[in-house]
Parts: C-alpha cells; sequence; structure tokens
C-alpha cells in the first residue's frame, strides 16, 4: 500500500464564534455541510430499492399510529396520555415510548400530522434525526480537539453504520432518537465544564435526549455525565464537578414524570418481575465487534428466530480497522485526562455489549453499541487529527492489509456460503484503502473526502445485497392514511374486536387486499376506529392472556371462543364487559362462517379475508361505558367525561354488595369518589375495571378519574429540579458578573481558569500555516 500522512495538527478545540464585524470564513462551513450532504445522501439510498424502508417493524407498528393519535391531540390543545379507546395500547404515559413531555418530539408529531403518505412521515421525522446525529457527533469530535475534516469524516460514518442504520433507523425509532440526541448531551456538558457554555445547556440536551422515552437515553446520559464528571476531577476542576453532577441531578429528576408511569404499571404488565439473565439473544461476542470495518460481516448470532443478522449488524466505517497501525497513539497517552469521558463512556458501554442479555428493564446488549461506536468515533477523529504514522511503511501496510484479511475472514467464517461477497468486499476496502492513504499525503480535506465517498460506495454495494431489515417483520401497510380511513369508513360506531394474526395475513396486504378488513399494530389509531388490536411494549397480562393476544395485537383461533365465555366473578360473556360491537374473524386464522351465531349477534358479511359479525340488539348506558352491575343497584344515567372521566348515576335497591364493571382496562392511576367520598377501584374480570360500592351508600354520583401513576412524586421531581437549575442559573450569573469586574482571563463556569489542551505542531510548521489549513 502507498502512505502519506494526515500531517495537520489539531487546533483549538472548538469552533469559537468570531469576534464582532469579523464572521466566520465561509470555508469552515464546508466540512459539517459536506458531511450533511453525505448523510442525507446516505438516509435516502436505501429508499431507491425499498421505498418503505423506514416504514417497517416497530415503527410501522407501533410508533405512526401513537403519532398520529397523538399529534391530533396536540393540534386539538391537548396532551393525550391515555387512550381508553385503543385499549392495551392505548396507556401512553406507561408505555414511556413516545415523548409525552419531550417538546422536540411532540413538535415532529404535530409537525408531520398534514403528511397523508405515511412511509414519507417516517422518512421526514427519521432524516432529522440522521442529521441530528451527524451534526451532534461532528461538534462532540470538534470539542476533544479534533479537527474540522476527520470529525465531519466520523460524523457521516455514524449514522450510516450497520445496527444504527438498518435497525435503529429502520425499525427502532426510539432507539435512533436517543442515539441522535446523545453526543448533544456529551457535547453540551463537556462544552460547559470546560466554561465555554452554560449547564443550562447540558441541562436541556439531557433533559430531550432521557425524556425520549427509550430508557437506554437515560443511561447514555448518566454515562456521558459521569465520563464528563470524571475528567473533571482528573483535572482537579472540582467546581466544574459540582456543576456537572448538578445537571446530571436536574436532568434525573426531570426524566421522573416519563419512567415513573412505567414502573409503576408494570405490576400489571408483560413488564413485571424483570430479571437478569443471560440467554445470548441479540448478545455480540467480542471477536464479533473486530468485524466492524468489514462491509460484508453478518454476524452470528441469536437474532429473531434466525442465527444471523440479514444485514451488515456491527459495521461500523470500512476505514476504521486498517488505519489503526497508522495512529499516532501517543496521542491518547499525552491526554489521558482531557479524554478520560472517552474511557468511561467506551468502557462501560462495551462492558454492557458484553454482557447478559437482560439487566433488569434493559435487555438485547446489542441495542447498547451504537454508544460504544459514539467513542469510538470520537477517539478516531482525534487520532486522525494528529496525523498519520510516515515511519515503518512497510511493516504498516502489512498490518493494514492484514487487518483488511482478517475482517473478510471473519465475516466469511460466519457466513461462508456468502464467499463472493466477502472477497468483493475485502477487495473493495483493500482499494478504498489504498486511495485514502494516497489523499493523506495531500492533506486532511482529501483523504476526509475520499473516506465519505468510500462510505457512500460501501453502503451502496450493502444495500445491494441487504436492502431491507428481514431479522424483524415487515407489515406492508398501506401508505395512505385517507386510503385506511375509506377502508373502514363503514366500520360503524362502538368497539371493534378482531381475531386475526399478521402471521397468518400472508403476502398478500395492502390498500387493496387483506387490509382492507383488518389492520395490525396501532394502525386502527390511523383509521380512527375503536379496537382491541393496538401494538403495545407493556400490555395488560390479565385481559391479554384470556385473548392470547401479543404484543403486535395479534390473537390465535381460541380468542373468538373466549369471548363469548363469561370470565370468572361475571356475570355476563366477555364480548358484553367490553361493549364489543363488531366482531371481525380473519378467515385464514379461523373461519366461522359455519359456527352458529352467538346470542345476540349474526353473521353480516364475509369477504375473501374475514368474517363480520354485528351485535344485533343495542348496548344499555351507550353514552358512557359501564357494562354490567352485579348486586342490588339501579343505573339513572352513565356519561363519559373528557378523554378519561366518567360519571354515574346510581340508586341502591336493597342490601347487599354491589359493584360496577366498566368496559376499560384497570390501569394504575384510576381514583373513584362518590358524591366526594374515595372509594377503592379494583381489577375486575379479565383486568376491567370494577368499583364495589360500600354497603353503606344509598345513592349517589361517582366520579371516574385517571392521572398518570405517581403524578404527586413526579411534580414534586420537576419542583426540585426546577430549584436546582435555578441555583445553576444563579452561580453562572454570579460568575459572568465576576469576570465583568474583575477583567480576568475567560474562566469556566466554576471560576476555574481554561487552558485549551493542543497537540504540539510537527515540525516546520507554524500556527498561521496551520489556521490556513
Amino acid at each position: 500500500m502507498t502512505t502519506a500522512t494526515m500531517r495537520a495538527p489539531r487546533p483549538a478545540p472548538v469552533l469559537t464564534p468570531a469576534p464582532p464585524g469579523k464572521p466566520l470564513r465561509p470555508g469552515r462551513w464546508w466540512p459539517p455541510l459536506t458531511m450533511l450532504g453525505v448523510v442525507l445522501a446516505g438516509v435516502c439510498a436505501p429508499l431507491v430499492r425499498t421505498p418503505t424502508f423506514y416504514f417497517w417493524d416497530d415503527t410501522a407498528g407501533a410508533s405512526v399510529g401513537a403519532w398520529r393519535n397523538i399529534g391530533d391531540a396536540l393540534l386539538d390543545g391537548r396532551l393525550l396520555l391515555l387512550d381508553i379507546e385503543a385499549w392495551r395500547g392505548g396507556n401512553y404515559a406507561a408505555e414511556a415510548a413516545f415523548g409525552l413531555y419531550n417538546p422536540l418530539l411532540l413538535g415532529l408529531y404535530a409537525g408531520t400530522r398534514a403528511i397523508d403518505d405515511l412511509a414519507l412521515v417516517t422518512v421526514v421525522i427519521k432524516a432529522f434525526l440522521f442529521l441530528t446525529m451527524a451534526l451532534g457527533a461532528y461538534l462532540l469530535c470538534r470539542e476533544y480537539g479534533a479537527r474540522p475534516w476527520p470529525a465531519a469524516l466520523l460524523g457521516s460514518s455514524l449514522p450510516l453504520s450497520g445496527f444504527t442504520l438498518w435497525m435503529d433507523g429502520a425499525a427502532w425509532v426510539t432507539g435512533l432518537t436517543v442515539t441522535a440526541l446523545a453526543p448533544w448531551v456529551w457535547y453540551t456538558a463537556r462544552r460547559a465544564a470546560e466554561g465555554r457554555g452554560s449547564f443550562l445547556w447540558a441541562v436541556l440536551a439531557g433533559y430531550l435526549c432521557a425524556s425520549a422515552g427509550n430508557p437506554y437515553g437515560l443511561l447514555a446520559s448518566g454515562l456521558v455525565v459521569a465520563g464528563v464528571l470524571a475528567e473533571a476531577l482528573l483535572r482537579r476542576r472540582f467546581r466544574a464537578g459540582v456543576g456537572v453532577t448538578s445537571a446530571g441531578i436536574a436532568v434525573a429528576l426531570l426524566s421522573v414524570p416519563t419512567y415513573l408511569p412505567f414502573v409503576l404499571s408494570a405490576s400489571v404488565s408483560y413488564r413485571a418481575g424483570s430479571q437478569t439473565f443471560n440467554d445470548e439473544f441479540l448478545s455480540p461476542e467480542l471477536s464479533d465487534l473486530v468485524g466492524l470495518s468489514s462491509p460484508s460481516f453478518t454476524p452470528y448470532m441469536d437474532v429473531f428466530g434466525e442465527l444471523t443478522f440479514s444485514f451488515p449488524g456491527l459495521y461500523l466505517a470500512w476505514y476504521l480497522l486498517p488505519l489503526l497501525p497508522w495512529l499516532r497513539w501517543s496521542v491518547l497517552r499525552e491526554r489521558v485526562r482531557g479524554l478520560a469521558a472517552l474511557w468511561v463512556v467506551g468502557v462501560i458501554n462495551l462492558l454492557l455489549v458484553l454482557g447478559p442479555s437482560q439487566i433488569w428493564f434493559f435487555r438485547w446488549p446489542v441495542r447498547l453499541l451504537p454508544y460504544l461506536w459514539l467513542a469510538v468515533a470520537v477517539t478516531a477523529a482525534v487520532l486522525l487529527s494528529a496525523g498519520l504514522q510516515r515511519d515503518r511503511l512497510r511493516l504498516r501496510g502489512a498490518l493494514s492489509g492484514g487487518l483488511v484479511f482478517l475482517g473478510g475472514w471473519l465475516a466469511w467464517s460466519d457466513v461462508p456460503v456468502e464467499l463472493d461477497r466477502h472477497l468483493f468486499s475485502t477487495g473493495l476496502v483493500a482499494g478504498l484503502m489504498a486511495g485514502l492513504l494516497v489523499a493523506a499525503g495531500r492533506g486532511a480535506r482529501p483523504a476526509a473526502l475520499v473516506g465519505m465517498a468510500g462510505t457512500l460506495v460501501v453502503l451502496a454495494v450493502q444495500l445491494s445485497w441487504w436492502p431491507s431489515n428481514a431479522n424483524v417483520l415487515d407489515y406492508r401497510f398501506p401508505r395512505g392514511a385517507e386510503a385506511i380511513q375509506r377502508s373502514f369508513a363503514d366500520n360503524g360506531p362502538g368497539l371493534r374486536v378482531q381475531i386475526g394474526s399478521v402471521a397468518a395475513a400472508g403476502p398478500d396486504r395492502g390498500t387493496n387486499g387483506v387490509y382492507e378488513d383488518v389492520l395490525f399494530g396501532s394502525m386502527y389509531a390511523v383509521a380512527g376506529v375503536e379496537s382491541l388490536t393496538a401494538y403495545s411494549g407493556v400490555g395488560f397480562t390479565n385481559f391479554d392472556v384470556p385473548l392470547c393476544t401479543e404484543y403486535t395485537g395479534s390473537t390465535c383461533p381460541e380468542a373468538w371462543d373466549a369471548l363469548w365465555e363469561t370470565p370468572d366473578g361475571a356475570d355476563e360473556r366477555l364480548a358484553d364487559l367490553i361493549r364489543a360491537e363488531t366482531v371481525v374473524v380473519q378467515r385464514a386464522l379461523r373461519d366461522t362462517q359455519d359456527e352458529p351465531a352467538p346470542q345476540g349477534w349474526q353473521l353480516e358479511e364475509s369477504t375473501d379475508y374475514v368474517d363480520v359479525w354485528r351485535r344485533t340488539e343495542p348496548l344499555p348506558w351507550p353514552e358512557g361505558r359501564l357494562s354490567d352491575t352485579d348486586g342490588p343497584v339501579e343505573i339513572v344515567s352513565d356519561t363519559r367525561v373528557g378523554e378519561v372521566g366518567e360519571t354515574v348515576e346510581f340508586r341502591r335497591d336493597g342490601r347487599g354488595p354491589i359493584e360496577l364493571t366498566f368496559a376499560r382496562l384497570a390501569w394504575p392511576g384510576y381514583t373513584a369518589e362518590i358524591d366526594g367520598r374515595e372509594v377503592p377501584v379494583e381489577q375486575g374480570p379479565n383486568g376491567l375495571l370494577a368499583v364495589p360500592i360500600p354497603e353503606d351508600v344509598d345513592a349517589g354520583t361517582l366520579t371516574l378519574a385517571w392521572s398518570p401513576p405517581g403524578t404527586t412524586l413526579s411534580l414534586a421531581a420537576v419542583g426540585a429540579a426546577a430549584v436546582l437549575v435555578a441555583g445553576l442559573t444563579a452561580a453562572e450569573l454570579r460568575t459572568r458578573r465576576s469576570r465583568r469586574h474583575t477583567h480576568l482571563t475567560p474562566e469556566d463556569a466554576t471560576g476555574v481558569p481554561h487552558i485549551p489542551e493542543r497537540a504540539p505542531l510537527p515540525a516546520g510548521r507554524t500556527t498561521r500555516e496551520n489556521q490556513r489549513r
């Protein structure tokens, strides 16, 4: 291989605003702008072959329906915490996955609500997150002293890496969200600790990341705070450490309303009793991480019923591993204290990635891979900024070639049947590496441009092999929201119960296929239909088990029988207890045309895909959700109030116990009062909400209300955070006033003078020459 050197040294660690009257030179914008252009091109590349690349798996099944539901409420001036008409999938507060208190995400939901093409909505939101990730990574690299072009190179590689693009990007949008925001938490926290920014920005960035609803965002924010704190303590900036710690505590307190309802609702969900164990599911091994520069590497790993990834899941950047022999490793030793956060974040995430498959609520270690890659990318940008080594060329070339071969060998060893891909991939990396080393001799910019171009070339090759993520579910939903609504416009009022399975839908899907009659996940929210069918990451165990409901809303054939049975402790059939008006049975799952009609029901229609059953007589109490009474009681009226409330006027007909059952799930957070007197609420038959009437009450008005469990504690946590943030603000204002009065050299927010770390200039180069480059 030919070798050269990236001889440009590190300038001051970060782009700083120009003095008044001296605007930033236009050339300083080219690295980040080029990076963003490369990322945008890479994000759009999958759409060439797979237009629904981002309308996939959980994004399609869970997120899109929730986005529209929450967006509708926001445009009406409401914050939707519980949608009782979405049943098991409507407790958005307990799901904690949609950032109900996150202004950035709420703005995206409301801002994309007018777009009819649901696949386009996912592209808009995810492209924004990809670009946010790239820019945050770029600024973080610059904060650690990386030069603009190396920072741009690594910033373009992170969003287009295997797991981030194919898994978080295509399917797990909550993972993409926190991965996009984590670099900003790190950047703002370190910048504040160095005295070049306010801790208030760190609190804001940390809050946006942690409140996105993915607990890995909270974990990532905590690790970042720990890393920056370690840097401050190692450099004896104790007051800066106090500021970092205070900002971290404020973020944790502000996140309580997001996660406390999830924790307090776990008792009724399948998340109850989460433990630590290992079954090797989505658990990489150390050797798998060595394939980070092998474009054809699909690691051998247990992944959703398959033994290998259907995409390059552990790929990061084609140039990283082969460049190892050329890097100036002494830079890390020289700056060990100033780079402490890289070690803390990187090492802890490495341990977690290699750890057990579940630790408490945190499961599937590979989900932490993007945070490990973030630490690796920043470290690589710092090393590349110091220039490449120029001595012992043959040895370095041989080592680099050996590393390229090693990556190809590991890729072949896991999937030997794809030898042609591995040979092509290895040759491609070798050729690109030679071009990169040649370009490095002309400067940092040519090298970075070759690196970015190579990233797009490699991505194009990968997409030709793996145009989508085949490890997870492709629902193949219709893309048009209005078309979906038209298909279900004749559903009629009331609850639609669906007995069906997405696995039985087969390949014949779409607006003109089975999706004219059934939907899965949370798509009924798009259709505007009340249904038991909804995606849920928590579920409601006592309700889901009798109907054998999966997380996607799919059921088993026996759910039809369960509907017409009387649950324990009830006097009515389950179909009556939930106030079902329509029952739709997917014929591929169970053909009910010849079944005897349940009492009060008739078969109204049979299509190629479903049998449609409708109730023949109206339900009692049509203005509310009361479904059954037990005991000597007369119901005078039942009226729904607002989104979740309800009032029932009743009077006793005799002595004895009375219980009212409602067609709503008994989520934690419900309260009941009779004329101002609090009465208990219980789980009734199959997890439905039940309210016993005290025997000393002869008549009155029962009022039902709901708020997220732990609301009082959540408000107290937010109040404490506000006090802490106010204290941070006061301390920073006091420091600024002190600076103005004493005319001292700029200090950090803690009053400690800031001495930026700079790498020594290479021989023969002056500071002025470096600035020109």
